[in-house]
């Protein structure tokens, strides 16, 4: 199968070209004239502008300035945002032209060999979709139950992905030296070897399959030359890492941080390449809804940028990821919870590790929120099913209104632990004022909503967290099991 590769949206943001040299694009569209025409690149999801022209009248434009292009995958765009495309390699100095109304299927190049041939591989790929395209319509028709007959037609479209992949191998090693080469190498499926199993073992046929995904899973970087830079000038070098990273390997997070340090190594063949797959992996994770994930972001913080090896990362950068992640790492899952020693709303005081539990809900919350007077009585009822099989929920009331947590209580008069960090005094005007005692719980836990919910094993590790009640029951169930 061949690997993603996208066009994205068309969006205006500036840009700079770079370096020295001089570049200069003579474009010509037939059919549109007087019109400002944008010349630029993609990147992620998004569009960059380095250069505008003016078409005359009679359509031509240059696109010209004293620097060097970097390579990648360039468009030309009309200003109504229909675009073309174009590889821009070593050689930047050549012509192209095309017609408005069918801008890319009329493009041609004068003095760019490498386009032409970009051009030609994008007209074959083309027509072999449409053969396979058209196989799969002849299966679809053919009679239920005919196993020759869709055997058959598996084997005509097998035969087109081979092909396609052939020409692309040819291609790629003909423009070895040049940025097509690049990209039509990355293109190339990552074939497994033939294995050679055992006649003892049983499941033969699965073995070869996991032994296979395994091989493919470990070799599918392989074909990408990350010395080259221009592949991030595309919507190809993103789309194969999120792609990896979303449905090749499992989502934990141990196999998560060994094939991003993986990744990462490859990618210090370049400067520019090193700083934007670290940045991307850095920047994916830490939005990541997925339990756990932040363990990813904790390990890339501590490996490459508080290590110094993310040198573009300035004093103040370094300085917010260590305290961002300091509120991180003390509740990853696996960690034993930090200590809580809360007084109660009975006013004395319990500790959090002290508390001998088969299993602890540990849930943040306060009465005015919206959200937790959904959650809070389906706690409750998570509670009373499982608290004779050794459940206890310990709740902290996460702000200092003392009035408004009793009344909580007084209406829900559960008889779980209702501690918080609050204590009751004088101020130094000699009024009634409720102070913290100083647990440092939002810290300690990450706390920055509520309600947020932990739950710890009968040695206080954190199992899961940042969960819904729903959710919270599932795992509950199977961690119950596993216990058995």
């Amino acid at each position: 199968m061949l690997k993603p590769f996208f066009l994205l949206p068309f969006l205006l943001l500036s840009a700079t070209a770079a370096q020295a040299q001089q570049y200069e694009i003579r474009v010509r569209i037939d059919g549109l004239r007087d019109s400002t025409i944008y010349f630029g690149y993609r990147c992620e999801d998004k569009s960059y502008v380095v250069d505008t022209a003016t078409l005359d009248k009679k359509g031509n434009a240059v696109f010209s300035k004293n620097k060097a292009l970097k390579r990648g995958v360039y468009f030309v765009a009309t200003p109504d945002k229909n675009y073309f495309e174009m590889l821009i390699s070593d050689k930047q100095k050549f012509s192209v032209s095309t017609q408005y109304a069918d801008l890319t299927g009329k493009v041609k190049f004068k003095g760019s060999p490498e386009n032409d041939e970009f051009y030609a591989y994008q007209h074959y790929l083309r027509e072999a979709r449409r053969r396979a395209d058209d196989v799969k319509q002849r299966q679809k028709r053919s009679e239920e139950g005919k196993k020759d007959s869709v055997a058959i037609y598996q084997k005509q479209l097998d035969d087109i992905e081979r092909s396609i992949d052939r020409h692309i191998k040819t291609l790629a090693e003909k423009n070895a030296d040049n940025f097509l080469g690049t990209l039509l190498s990355a293109m190339l499926t990552v074939e497994a070897p033939e294995l050679e199993i055992p006649e003892t073992i049983a499941n033969k046929d699965s073995l070869r399959r996991l032994r296979a995904y395994e091989y493919r899973r470990d070799h599918y970087f392989d074909n990408f030359k990350f010395a080259d830079d221009g592949l991030i000038r595309t919507p190809f070098l993103i789309a194969n890492i999120d792609f990896f990273f979303q449905k090749v390997i499992p989502l934990s997070p141990d196999t998560i941080i060994k094939y991003a340090d993986m990744l990462i190594a490859r990618s210090r063949a370049n400067d520019e390449m090193f700083r934007y797959i670290t940045e991307h992996l850095f920047q994916y994770y830490q939005k990541s809804d997925y339990m756990g994930h932040d363990a990813v972001v904790v390990h890339l913080a501590d490996k490459y940028y508080l290590s110094g090896a993310a040198t573009w990362a300035s004093e103040k950068y370094r300085s917010e990821i260590k305290e961002r992640v300091n509120k991180m790492r003390r509740s990853l899952l696996g960690n034993v919870a930090p200590e809580l020693l809360l007084p109660t709303n009975e006013n004395t005081y319990v500790s959090l590790l002290k508390t001998p539990a088969e299993f602890t809900v540990l849930c943040f919350w306060e009465p005015n929120c919206g959200h937790c007077k959904k959650e809070l009585p389906r706690l409750w009822s998570l509670y009373q099913k499982y608290r004779d099989k050794g459940l206890v929920v310990f709740t902290v009331y996460t702000q200092y209104k003392r009035p408004d947590w009793d009344a909580y209580i007084a209406d829900h008069p559960y008889d779980w632990i209702y501690a918080w960090d609050g204590v009751e005094g004088v101020n130094s005007n000699g009024k009634p004022a409720t102070f913290s005692i100083g647990s440092n719980f939002r810290a300690l836990y990450d706390i920055s909503s509520t309600p947020t919910v932990f739950l710890l094993d009968n040695k206080k590790r954190i199992i899961a967290k940042r969960m819904s009640v729903e959710a919270l029951e599932k795992i509950l169930s199977e961690e119950m099991k596993r216990k058995k």
